[in-house]
């Protein structure tokens, strides 16, 4: 997408700028899906980066339909990709990780992490 928005005619820049955002939702959505299912216990701080980057996204919305073709090239085919890298090798490694050790039975994600009992097991 964001080299799409690189590429694209200037016309064209709304519309992808659009479907940028559109992606981005989607992809935090099901990734929150996930974080719910496997009851990881930090989503609430990643979860609140998702949605500041959003707000950012959306803020700039409107005057991307107006014509700010620059700006959306620089936020959603620069800005978005580079924090995008360093949020997945941040915080989404960390959620990969739990995810492995759930399904792996390392942790029971229904034990709250913060009482004892076998949250944790060791092998």
């Amino acid at each position: 997408m964001a080299y799409c928005l690189q590429t694209c005619t200037d016309i064209d820049v709304p519309m992808a700028y659009h479907a940028l955002l559109k992606a981005a939702e989607q992809l935090f959505r099901l990734e929150q899906q996930l974080m719910e299912d496997y009851a990881f216990p930090v989503r609430q701080t990643h979860l609140e980066q998702h949605a500041r980057v959003l707000r950012a996204l959306h803020y700039i919305h409107a005057a991307v339909l107006n014509g700010a073709t620059e700006r959306a090239r620089h936020v959603g085919g620069q800005l978005l990709p580079d924090w995008l890298q360093l949020h997945q090798d941040t915080v989404d490694a960390a959620f990969a990780l739990w995810t492995e050790y759930c399904d792996h039975g390392l942790i029971n994600p229904q034990t709250p992490i913060d009482q004892p009992g076998p949250g944790i097991t060791a092998h």
